[in-house]
């Protein structure tokens, strides 16, 4: 019974993580196949497998050995996406254009102005959606892991995003309690559970100018019409992307 409610408060106060979102597009079948740009040794995408078909793509060899010892994916493309045109990678990968490609945690590490390159990129390898997570605004990193490619180099906000098109909501709690690596800003016990509370307070997921990272989805395809016969024309409704509903990611 205390387990059954405090699942229950959780899907109550708990954000949305980047996961529920992917696992929204997996599961109504929309998305089919995806690619992790900067994957790591360890992916998000793995655990929708063998349903979804999974390719990890990273520039730091160390990485793509370990995600392959780890069975991460299907596939694995060692490579610098910003000096190996999108064409290039997608005939590595089979010729045709990925329903999901990711960007979690990894756009931070670039310079600003290679980082705008680099959304441009995955926008070309994807022919449906593009998510990514950061932190929100700058948040000094050295090379962890021996990995010179851990660094960071460039703060993002929500309006660099939105005016790209994506839409934009917050998660990993408040930027007020979390600090270096996303964890507590302060050593108290419980701290994190106060950080959910506090996101659910101030609506972070939403107000992602309170939230600790961002999470920015696109769809390339853009909108589809909303007047027929032109202006004169009836409106049509909105367009949405298909959030899911709240729960743990």
């Amino acid at each position: 019974m205390i387990r059954w409610a405090k699942k229950r408060l959780w899907r109550l106060i708990g954000m949305r993580g980047h996961g529920d979102y992917i696992r929204a597009f997996v599961e109504s079948g929309e998305c089919r196949t995806g690619l992790d740009v900067g994957c790591g040794h360890s992916s998000v995408l793995t655990a929708f497998r063998p349903n979804f078909r999974t390719v990890g793509l990273d520039a730091f060899e160390a990485a793509i050995n370990e995600a392959r010892a780890r069975s991460q994916h299907d596939d694995y493309i060692l490579a610098d996406i910003l000096k190996v045109e999108p064409e290039t990678i997608l005939a590595w990968a089979g010729g045709q254009p990925f329903d999901l490609v990711t960007l979690i945690d990894v756009i931070e590490h670039f310079p600003k102005r290679q980082g705008f390159e680099l959304l441009e990129r995955c926008e070309r390898l994807s022919r449906k959606y593009v998510i990514l997570v950061t932190p929100n605004g700058f948040l000094a990193q050295g090379p962890e892991h021996g990995n010179p490619y851990q660094r960071h180099l460039s703060g993002w906000f929500g309006h660099d995003f939105e005016g790209l098109g994506y839409t934009v909501r917050g998660m990993m709690g408040t930027r007020f309690l979390r600090g270096y690596g996303a964890l507590p800003r302060y050593n108290f016990p419980g701290a994190i559970k106060c950080d959910w509370v506090l996101a659910w307070l101030l609506r972070a997921e939403k107000n992602y100018r309170r939230a600790f990272s961002l999470l920015a989805i696109k769809d390339v395809r853009g909108v589809p019409a909303r007047l027929d016969g032109g202006f004169g024309g009836r409106r049509g409704k909105p367009y949405e992307l298909p959030f899911p509903p709240c729960g743990p990611a």
